[in-house]
């Protein structure tokens, strides 16, 4: 399953975009150092000012219509598949590598660099 993360940058539905989770700690990133701007594969390009938030992207992630509202059938399809639990371990893998990882490894995707982390 492929996973997708919502960065949002505004109140409105057209100030949120998906992109997928190999990309989440360049979105960390640009939170963190508002100055900083980055093109993401999908040719969204963001300023870190921009970002309000970032979160799960479930109707993304499950190929759900943005416009559908998430039920409780929803919510137990996306517990039973525990995409709740690896998007949560996504994030938070994300955030660390964007905090603690210097700035050249931005530009791989996140598969890539969590073998790199625990080695000296």
């Amino acid at each position: 399953m492929n996973l997708k993360v919502k960065i949002i940058t505004g109140f409105r539905e057209d100030q949120q975009y998906t992109i997928d989770a190999e990309e989440s700690h360049k979105a960390y990133r640009l939170f963190l150092n508002p100055d900083e701007r980055t093109v993401f594969n999908s040719g969204l390009a963001l300023i870190g000012s921009s970002i309000k938030g970032i979160e799960p992207d479930y109707h993304g992630t499950m190929g759900w219509n943005k416009t559908h509202k998430l039920d409780s059938d929803d919510w137990n399809d996306i517990r039973g598949k525990k995409i709740d639990n690896k998007l949560r371990d996504i994030l938070l893998l994300a955030r660390q590598v964007a905090q603690d990882e210097p700035k050249e490894k931005m530009s791989l995707p996140l598969s890539k660099i969590r073998p790199l982390l625990n080695k000296v």
